[in-house]
């Protein structure tokens, strides 16, 4: 009897870790191994894991950290997961596995239909139950991305319901047990009945009761992360609505200007006919000088609007004492949408601009922003001279800006960008300069 019990155990233990191999395989992981120490290590781990066994029906502490910790080097050492990704995955598989094992031994064990073979039942029930889970998990993904808050509150509503029912039970239980005592009258099936459904009690409480914390813990958490970034979207949108309204309504006065700039020659002539009237070409000059005045830099990239963007910021630049060197060819990329044109050049030079204005006047203040094709991409090298102190951490940057929330909100409206053309954002670093590169295909 003791070596079969203990076969299952193997057996259970084994259906715990393979079924993980297969959960990760079916979510696009890619599985890796080396002949080298920490694989080997972890290999042995997890046979000696398997050779401990898991019990049915209760789970040991020392057995709940041998479960924690065989997923977690999984996920680690086989998978290349972070830190973070491995334990929350390691304490999510190993808790519903032994919820859902716990539940059917015990399920079993209470049930009216007399069953010989629990341990078996309990096995192949749980095992039929994640092997389906497994097969169908690309269907039950999408169910849970798009209906996870109901499944949040169906699970809480259910757990909770069934803490209630467990409670009214035992309550009902210790009238029965004050009859058994006072009045002396043992039933032994009955007895055997209660002391079984205590100790379901004793084994399934306390994973029940932390499976429904993490469910409400988890429903406030995102609720808080999709009202914060419904509120971040907001912000983006409407100043990309701002920037975008704003070069419109500038365009027709830099088209005037344009006219004007490629008219010189016309202009000349017509001083040349004035030159015996000293006031009026002086007069002459003095109105197009008015009408010539800050178009001194005219870009032509192959975009209006990118055009106008260049030339407002080299104004900027230009009051600031900016250094603002541009060289780009935005030809081929009539793919690229106005708003997200805006957005990337707008952010890339407001960043630059904002990191010049920190430094001392007795500093060189200068901004280099130029494109290129190379291999089917796309790509706008942005650097700019610097001072202030900048970490990058996870593709985020922190700097000394005090409002935390606001903070990178022009990073973040860059890669959303060019997300939608597949593109990526590559920051680089250094005492003195700042250097940002994207990327985007080209078909």
């Amino acid at each position: 009897m003791l070596v079969s019990t203990y076969i299952l155990a193997v057996l259970n233990m084994t259906i715990f870790i393979v079924s993980f191999f297969m959960i990760m395989n079916k979510k696009g992981y890619v599985y890796q191994y080396k002949f080298e120490c920490r694989y080997i290590l972890t290999s042995i781990f997890l046979i000696f894991t398997i050779i401990m066994g898991l019990g049915f029906g209760t789970a040991y502490l020392q057995e709940i950290l041998r479960m924690f910790l065989a997923i977690y080097l999984i996920c680690k050492i086989f998978y290349k997961i972070n830190t973070r990704k491995s334990i929350v995955s390691s304490v999510i598989y190993s808790l519903v596995y032994i919820l859902v094992g716990g539940s059917i031994f015990w399920f079993v064990q209470i049930s009216i239909i007399k069953v010989d073979y629990i341990l078996e039942t309990t096995l192949i029930s749980s095992t039929i139950i994640f092997m389906t889970s497994i097969y169908f998990y690309n269907r039950l993904e999408n169910i849970y991305k798009d209906k996870k808050y109901y499944l949040y509150i169906a699970l809480t509503t259910l757990i909770n319901l069934l803490i209630i029912l467990f409670i009214n039970k035992s309550f009902a239980d210790i009238g029965d047990l004050y009859e058994m005592v006072v009045k002396n009258n043992v039933d032994f099936y009955y007895v055997s009945d209660m002391l079984k459904f205590s100790a379901t009690i004793k084994e399934t409480f306390p994973y029940l009761l932390f499976i429904v914390n993490i469910l409400l813990i988890s429903i406030f958490l995102n609720s808080i992360k999709s009202e914060k970034e419904k509120v971040k979207s907001e912000f983006v949108n409407e100043k990309l609505d701002m920037q975008y309204k704003y070069y419109i309504m500038v365009k027709d006065s830099q088209e005037k200007m344009r006219q004007v700039y490629h008219d010189m020659n016309n202009h000349m002539e017509n001083i040349k006919s004035l030159k015996n009237s000293s006031e009026d070409v002086n007069k002459y000059i003095n109105n197009i000088e008015d009408e010539v005045k800050g178009t001194k830099n005219i870009y032509n990239t192959g975009n209006v609007l990118l055009d106008i963007i260049l030339h407002e910021k080299s104004k900027v630049c230009m009051e600031n004492n900016i250094d603002f060197n541009v060289g780009i060819d935005f030809r081929k990329c009539d793919f690229i949408e106005m708003i997200d044109i805006s957005s990337i050049f707008s952010n890339l030079i407001d960043n630059a601009i904002e990191a010049c204005n920190k430094i001392d006047d007795n500093i060189e203040k200068y901004i280099t922003i130029k494109s290129t094709f190379i291999k089917g991409y796309y790509v706008v090298r942005c650097e700019n001279s610097k001072t202030n102190k900048v970490i990058i951490k996870n593709s985020k940057i922190f700097t000394s800006k005090k409002d935390k929330f606001l903070h990178g909100i022009g990073i973040d409206s860059i890669k959303s960008s060019i997300k939608k053309y597949n593109g990526e954002l590559k920051i680089k670093d250094s005492e003195s300069k700042f250097i940002a590169t994207i990327h985007i295909p080209v078909e």
